[in-house]
């Protein structure tokens, strides 16, 4: 498959990190020497420092020989016209992120005569990213792989636990279900069986997702479904916005911190509460009454100050908190704050890349400390491990397959005696620092087939 990639930021660079590990050619265009030089890999990417709207630049490749054009720059009206110019050279497939949430609404009824086959917005995403989230009835940190057949779960040891003080090979509530890591005093930890579960460990769990389901029904609280239920959003943007019309069976109020949005948002949203209040003090707590609220969704423009609302409201008492945290900086501690984050650029990215893969992503829930990921492999057709078990290879420290999807749709958690298969699709959780090892391991091209330097026992 080949690629052509028109911007490198935040979006571009991650679908770049996690398409390169797949048998794709990549090219990037960005006028950005110093983004183009953070995501050179491998030499399946080929970077070039150009303007993406210049015509002559693009008429200088086949354009025709890319399966997927993406236009991914900060700007709109850029996307717009990459994209266009891009499909009337030839190009396949255009996927085009688009910033203004009005704008959008438009390009659905214009996109096929401006050349995009694919619209991407990070407002909109997130707001049916935290609608499928308020559905789900428990309040937990989770994703789910390969069409949901695989999911992976945050789970905090508190003092008294159960499993405190157990090693992981003793504890029978973890038979079915692999710990991928540990988060332990801001460190990403990875156990073997002799590991001992510590009080304020954050453990990654791995399975199938009726044993995770059994895992849950035991140790997270499950709330009893309501017909409606009460729902507090922060902030006046397009995450507020568009989550408001996907809640219309529930009870929405949406606080806002100034008159020109409370007016604009009231002749927007009739179905919704609008007020303006002031997003600080133990006073908007009180006076929003927000210990009533079912779910509590911190989506304002300061990370610090959706951070900061969202543990007020666990505190006083609001069981699902959901929170949307741009910067990257706080992912060492995201996941150990008991309520859910959410980074659009990263969901953003996922929806590309399920796109280009057919359904397979990576991680959007969890940020395991910014330090590792989990995501979906197409196992290559000429792999060396194709009829080996996991006892034949060794993976590279700091990987660990946790489930694996047969052809027939299958999904299995391996174990030792557990045999690759054509057509396997892998849920790989790896550290960020072993994934040129990932990389070469699972790159046909790059080496003599998938997983080919697992180092093959004798």
């Amino acid at each position: 498959m080949d690629i052509l990639i028109v911007g490198s930021g935040r979006i571009g660079s991650k679908v770049i990190q996690t398409l390169e590990i797949d048998k794709v050619n990549i090219t990037v265009i960005d006028t950005d020497y110093d983004a183009l030089n953070a995501v050179a890999h491998s030499k399946r990417v080929e970077t070039i420092v150009g303007n993406g709207m210049d015509t002559k630049l693009l008429s200088t490749f086949n354009v025709e020989k890319f399966d997927y054009a993406l236009a991914l720059t900060d700007s709109d009206k850029t996307n717009i016209l990459v994209s266009t110019a891009l499909k009337n050279l030839g190009a396949k497939n255009t996927i085009v992120r688009i910033n203004n949430t009005e704008s959008i609404n438009e390009l659905f009824y214009l996109k096929e005569s401006l050349g995009i086959d694919y619209v991407v917005n990070p407002e909109l995403e997130t707001a049916r990213t935290i609608r499928t989230i308020i559905e789900e009835d428990a309040d937990y940190p989770s994703d789910s792989f390969a069409n949901g057949k695989i999911e992976v779960v945050g789970h905090q040891i508190e003092s008294g636990s159960t499993f405190e003080g157990e090693k992981i090979k003793d504890i029978g509530s973890l038979a079915t279900v692999l710990v991928a890591a540990i988060s332990r005093k801001n460190n990403l930890i990875i156990p073997s069986g002799e590991t001992t579960i510590e009080d304020g460990d954050y453990l990654y769990l791995i399975g199938l997702s009726r044993d995770i389901i059994t895992f849950k029904n035991k140790f997270f609280k499950i709330e009893e479904r309501k017909e409606e239920k009460n729902i507090v959003i922060l902030g006046g943007n397009g995450i507020s916005e568009e989550l408001s019309k996907r809640l219309f069976d529930d009870n929405v109020k949406i606080v806002v911190k100034d008159e020109d949005t409370l007016k604009e948002f009231r002749k927007k949203l009739p179905e919704a509460f609008v007020v303006r209040q002031k997003l600080a003090g133990a006073d908007f707590f009180k006076d929003e009454e927000i210990d009533k609220a079912d779910v509590f969704v911190a989506a304002t423009e300061n990370d610090e100050l959706n951070i900061a609302l969202s543990l007020m409201a666990k505190k006083v008492g609001v069981e699902k908190v959901i929170s949307k945290v741009d910067a990257l900086s706080y992912s060492k501690i995201l996941d150990e704050l008991n309520f859910i984050t959410l980074n659009p650029m990263i969901i953003t990215s996922n929806k590309i890349i399920k796109k280009i893969r057919a359904g397979n992503g990576i991680s959007i829930h969890l940020m395991f400390g910014g330090e590792a990921e989990v995501l979906e492999i197409k196992l290559a057709d000429d792999s060396d491990v194709i009829g080996k078990t996991m006892e034949e290879i060794k993976l590279p420290e700091g990987t660990l397959i946790g489930g694996i999807v047969r052809d027939n749709e299958t999904a299995v958690v391996p174990r030792g005696k557990t045999k690759f298969e054509s057509g396997d699709t892998l849920v790989v959780f790896c550290k960020n620092e072993n994934k040129n090892e990932l990389m070469k391991f699972i790159n046909p091209q790059e080496t003599h087939g998938f997983l080919s330097d697992l180092f093959l026992y004798e």
